[in-house]
């Protein structure tokens, strides 16, 4: 029995196939399957992978497509080693990745999750995704949005066992996200600090094809974290929260001034629930609190004072204060579909 399966779906992912197949038989550590389950493809994605001879690929395939959800839940079904590491059909795997997250996992025997920092790559471009590394950031992180990168999961088989935890279809398009918070009850989490695995990002990503079905999703993964940590929110404090999130804030002054004194009373509130730092929440909250004003800079300079009044703005980044004055000087609003787009 080997300590890992490495689980892979796969569903018309021929164009991008081979790389991610070869970074994985390609690790530096070698005592794994490999779990392929191709979904129904109707390319040529299952003979690309019929190609590879190592003794470690089990390659099976659905009947039919039954999608993500099903073939991931079937995966875990049919896994036999000791950890499960996830990987996508179109994503490189670093070669030390596997040799790298199970020691620290043999390490740690209380950390049932661990994913790593990860590289976003499109065409020439790239960018580094720094998710947070220790438990209680991951934690609070949780509470806003999905704070690891799929791809780059090395779990504890036992922990799923144990707690019967497999991905739920009632949360299509944010499964990844919906999944991390119900493991975070029962296990503590981590992410290594170094990038392990190279995310392609093309128009075929599921946040690219299905973002408002995402996000609609993510707002209800949102509703559950705080009906778990004993935070009532009415509909409109829950509405501005996740619109703030989603750099989707809408709003006059008034409705900004209202967003910011709520964000630090939430901040504070979920950080002493989770025993972290007000400080690290404010941090955190910082690239949001500067959507939310930036989208209002047209309004000049007392939108720039109102981001310094709290302690969110004046906690964030040096860099989000001087890039909103320079904006509010200019009265030059973010616009746009998504307000992130302007940071």
């Amino acid at each position: 029995m080997p300590r890992v399966t490495v689980l892979m779906p796969v569903y018309n992912g021929g164009e991008f196939l081979r790389p991610a197949i070869e970074s994985v038989i390609g690790q530096t550590y070698t005592d794994f399957e490999f779990l392929i389950i191709d979904d129904g493809s109707t390319d040529s994605s299952f003979a690309v992978c019929q190609e590879y001879r190592d003794r470690r690929i089990r390659l099976v395939r659905n009947e039919a497509n039954l999608g993500l959800i099903a073939t991931l839940n079937k995966g875990l079904e049919l896994c036999e080693g000791e950890f499960i590491a996830r990987m996508d059909c179109d994503d490189i795997c670093l070669p030390w990745r596997l040799e790298k997250q199970l020691a620290f996992l043999d390490a740690h025997p209380d950390i049932g999750i661990c994913g790593t920092w990860f590289e976003k790559f499109y065409g020439n471009c790239s960018q580094i995704m720094r998710v947070p590394v220790e438990d209680a950031h991951i934690r609070f992180s949780l509470v806003m949005d999905n704070a690891f990168g799929h791809n780059t999961i090395l779990m504890r088989r036992e922990v799923l066992e144990r707690h019967g935890l497999r991905y739920d279809p009632d949360y299509r398009y944010a499964e990844d996200y919906e999944f991390w918070v119900r493991c975070s009850a029962h296990t503590r989490l981590a992410n290594l600090p170094e990038v392990m695995v190279r995310y392609r990002y093309h128009p075929g990503n599921t946040s690219n094809r299905f973002r408002r079905e995402q996000g609609a999703t993510a707002d209800r993964v949102r509703r559950r974290q705080f009906e778990r940590l004993g935070l009532a929110l009415d509909e409109d404090a829950l509405a501005l929260f996740n619109s703030l999130v989603k750099f989707e804030f809408r709003g006059d002054f008034r409705r900004l001034a209202q967003a910011g004194s709520g964000l630090v009373a939430l901040a504070d509130r979920v950080a002493d629930r989770l025993g972290i730092p007000r400080a690290f929440a404010y941090r955190k909250l910082g690239p949001h609190w500067y959507g939310a004003c930036g989208s209002l800079a047209d309004e000049g300079l007392r939108v720039w004072s109102l981001f310094l009044s709290t302690p969110i703005g004046r906690r964030a980044l040096w860099t989000w204060g001087w890039k909103l004055l320079a904006r509010c000087a200019a009265h030059r609003p973010i616009t746009g579909p998504g307000l992130g787009e302007g940071l």
